[in-house]
């Protein structure tokens, strides 16, 4: 029996040993996790999350690039989300150590005759034989929070290109609008002139004032959504910052055939599939040791050491649940139903990434075909329209309003080519971003002015 009280209480010291080494190889530090979730996301070539990079001066003009490097670099929400990884890696380092030892002590009688000194000794036996699934557990949710942080960085820079993109844009439309308005001014101005000579009837005059009023509601509502854009951009980068004045053009495309090479790209780097199965993994080991958990309770098996009026006696103990009111079966089947879910939601994942890159990569390529289209075809038809108005205008062939609605026209046009870049540009990171691990990016599914819809890409 002394033998045996000896081996265990060897055993006891060996794994109180083991626990304090552990625990001191895993360390946790926040502000490293933050950092090193930011530069897994920058490892791509063109990268939606560039880092390490020099910060644009405050009097710069920002590009795209520019506002996600001030976004990752300055927002306090997302060092905030950054966060959570630290606090998975505190427990999972919490996690990799045994289980404690529990120890009773009783001393009956200690100051008068015949005291007696009651020590127990104990090991959790279920937390002991789970330890290996809990372990596993808590590594898979550690690396699930590693890919969420980075999913976060990647995605938090689309977010703050796509603001960059409809700060632009909202600009570029305010400034269509402005010169709109202009125009129909000085129309108002020439149709006072003509009526005041009384060469028109009344109600040109008021058809023009109505067309006026409308043009300078059109252009308070298009500044109005420049400063919400702005406002949301520069919240986004945590200052505000000078942005130029348009979209810069389409960058060169993906080719025809890269939409199964992007998929399978997409699959590869996904933040989020990866993610989901790893989570899908920790249910797999929680629902392991769930099984274990609810068929013996809470046993523990252990020495025990008893001293009487100078007698010692050692032995063993045991103590366990009684499974009087069940064996638990109602929490085993939640635990499997648990990794039933985590696994059907990676192949529902999957499907999700597949679809938003087919959308986005079809959107792309449908703005930059509508895009060229109103640059090389519309706007210049429109501009010549406007030249020979404006040349009948001054040989008195045309009205004033015959030039107002050629201008009209061209104003239109120009929104149209804003609209489609920003179409273009939204959807060049959205596939950009879901091949380097981002999330799914919903792009609106809505027909051009035309009614042209779009489709797959040809081949697909």
């Amino acid at each position: 029996m002394l033998a045996l009280s000896s081996m265990i209480t060897s055993l006891r010291l060996a794994a109180l040993i083991t626990s304090v080494l552990m625990a001191g190889c895993v360390s946790v530090d926040g502000a490293l996790e933050a950092e090193t979730a930011r530069n897994s996301a920058a490892q791509y070539d063109n990268a939606i999350a560039p880092a390490n990079e020099i910060l644009p001066a405050t009097d710069d003009v920002i590009t795209q690039d520019g506002a996600a490097i001030l976004a990752l670099s300055r927002n306090p929400a997302l060092r905030a989300r950054l966060g959570d990884v630290g606090l998975a890696r505190a427990e999972w380092a919490q996690a990799v150590l045994p289980p404690n030892p529990v120890a009773e002590l009783t001393w009956f009688n200690p100051d008068g005759m015949g005291a007696i000194l009651d020590a127990d000794l104990r090991v959790p036996l279920t937390a002991l034989l789970g330890y290996p699934w809990r372990r596993a557990e808590a590594r898979a949710r550690y690396d699930a929070a590693q890919s969420r942080a980075v999913l976060d960085v990647i995605d938090f820079a689309s977010t703050a290109r796509l603001a960059w993109v409809d700060a632009v844009a909202a600009r570029e439309r305010a400034s269509l609008a402005e010169r709109a308005m202009l125009s129909a001014n000085a129309a108002l101005v020439v149709a006072e002139e003509i009526d005041a000579a009384g060469n028109a009837p009344g109600l040109d005059l008021a058809r023009q004032r109505v067309m006026t009023l409308s043009a300078q509601a059109a252009r308070d509502d298009a500044v109005q959504d420049r400063f919400r854009a702005e406002m949301v951009l520069f919240e986004i980068m945590a200052g505000a910052a000078q942005l130029p004045d348009r979209l810069p053009d389409p960058l060169p495309t993906l080719d025809d055939d890269a939409f199964d090479a992007a998929v399978e790209q997409a699959f590869t780097n996904s933040l989020l599939l990866a993610s989901a199965r790893r989570d899908a993994e920790a249910a797999a080991q929680a629902a392991g040791y769930a099984s274990l958990d609810s068929l013996p309770g809470g046993a523990e098996l252990g020495a025990t050491f008893d001293r009487e009026n100078g007698d010692t006696e050692t032995g063993l103990s045991a103590h366990f649940d009684i499974p009087l009111f069940g064996l638990g079966h109602p929490a085993r089947a939640a635990a499997q139903i648990r990794a039933r879910q985590a696994a059907d939601r990676v192949i529902a994942l999957e499907a999700e990434i597949r679809t938003a890159l087919l959308v986005q990569f079809a959107e792309m390529r449908w703005a930059e075909e509508r895009a060229a289209f109103m640059r090389n075809d519309y706007v210049p038809a429109t501009t010549q329209a406007l030249d020979a108005t404006l040349a009948q205008y001054n040989a008195m062939q045309v009205g004033v309003y015959g030039l107002l609605d050629a201008f009209d026209q061209q104003v239109a046009a120009g929104r149209a080519y804003v609209d489609a870049m920003t179409r273009y540009h939204q959807a060049r990171i959205a596939v950009l971003s879901l091949m380097q691990g981002g999330s799914p990016q919903t792009i609106e599914l809505r027909a051009a002015a035309d009614g042209t819809a779009m489709s797959r890409p040809e081949g697909h």
